[in-house]
């Protein structure tokens, strides 16, 4: 694992993990093991590997597991950022509506433990940063309903078949697969990347408001990952 990873240039990686509960964890994912991600995490630790814990914050669900989560990834060394949920997918399948927590509010939660240290380090996408005074740990904020981060945000999503996605929130995507096989000097796939790249929007269209207008992100992060 270590040579494969080293040759691939790959540092760190970022894991989805919104519980440490067994039970919640599975009812969550729907079908998976707890267990086999801190594993997982752990193989990825021996392999010199950097781990960034993605927690989406969810109100009522794993409000509790707040500074548990915090000192859990400080203990293990892992960088731990809080998402706001996303009215992505179907909106009747889960109660995200009721699900919404606000990140000022868990960050006010944070500071009745922790010290809180605002931080100007900016990695190009639409995380803010603090450090925990007290366990030396950074901790993000990523607030697409509370703050549109659009203005600094460089990141894509590409698919296991070669969709790229110019922004989370937007419908358009880029077919990369055709051009990638058609053309075996990668002129074409180059020039299908710069062409998205420029379609990229200004704005994301997050907004619970318009869970029935045509237009909004009817797609499941599952579909593009996160």
């Amino acid at each position: 694992m270590d040579r494969d990873l080293a040759a691939a240039g790959v540092k760190r990686i970022n894991v989805s993990l919104d519980t440490l509960d067994t039970a919640k964890f599975a009812q969550i994912t729907r079908w998976g093991r707890l267990a086999q991600v801190l594993d997982g995490i752990d193989a990825a630790r021996e392999a010199g590997l950097q781990v960034k814990i993605n927690a989406v914050a969810l109100k009522g669900f794993n409000e509790i597991e707040l500074f548990s989560l915090a000192e859990w990834c400080a203990r293990d060394g892992h960088d731990l950022t809080f998402i706001e949920v996303m009215p992505m997918g179907d909106m009747g399948e889960i109660q995200r509506l009721d699900q919404y927590w606000p990140l000022k509010d868990l960050r006010a939660q944070l500071a009745t433990r922790y010290t809180l240290e605002d931080l100007t380090v900016n990695t190009g996408g639409p995380a803010r940063y603090v450090r925990l005074q007290e366990t030396g740990q950074r901790i993000g904020f990523i607030t697409p309903l509370t703050h549109n981060f659009c203005e600094s945000c460089n990141r894509v999503r590409l698919t296991c078949t070669g969709e790229l996605y110019m922004c989370l929130g937007q419908e358009d995507m880029a077919d990369l697969r055709s051009p990638l096989r058609a053309d075996p000097s990668n002129h074409s796939l180059d020039t299908a990347i710069r062409a998205a790249i420029g379609r990229k929007p200004k704005g994301h269209d997050f907004d619970y408001a318009r869970q029935n207008v045509a237009g909004q992100t009817i797609r499941h992060m599952s579909h593009t990952g996160g």
